[in-house]
């Protein structure tokens, strides 16, 4: 049986031109899908903002992507703030997704912030007791 996505998440950072960014939401759309677009720590916030309307979520990596384990990068808790803002603003329905050093600690902080899709990775695998740390996780 085969299982078909819901929503695909790109990279913003592995488009050369907006063009691109505009093809894949298209595209993705087209083959009846949700579109997301992730953006790395060190992309300004502001590159997302002309995409928003056409997507559903935005995916703000909180760590540089590639090696689970890394430390929650704090400045990124503005980002997601100033995101949330920016949305209520315009009146966009976007989902803010985090992903990197989410745990028992940082899940609060991205909540509050404005953050309604947490990816917890290496917080759950290292846990003794994976149904009681995601339990806690969703409590945060």
């Amino acid at each position: 049986m085969a299982v078909e996505p819901n929503i695909i998440t790109f990279h913003l950072e592995a488009c050369e031109k907006k063009e691109e960014v505009y093809n894949y939401i298209r595209y993705i759309k087209e083959n009846h899908c949700k579109v997301g677009i992730s953006i790395k720590p060190d992309t300004k916030i502001e590159e997302i903002y002309e995409f928003l309307p056409y997507i559903h979520m935005c995916l703000i990596m909180t760590v540089e992507p590639g090696k689970g384990g890394q430390t929650f990068l704090m400045d990124m808790v503005e980002k997601i703030k100033t995101l949330k803002k920016y949305l209520e603003q315009q009146n966009l329905e976007v989902d803010i997704e985090v992903d990197g050093g989410i745990n028992l600690k940082t899940a609060p902080k991205v909540k509050k912030a404005g953050a309604n899709i947490l990816v917890a990775g290496t917080a759950i695998v290292m846990a003794k007791d994976f149904k009681g740390i995601i339990e806690e996780l969703k409590k945060a």
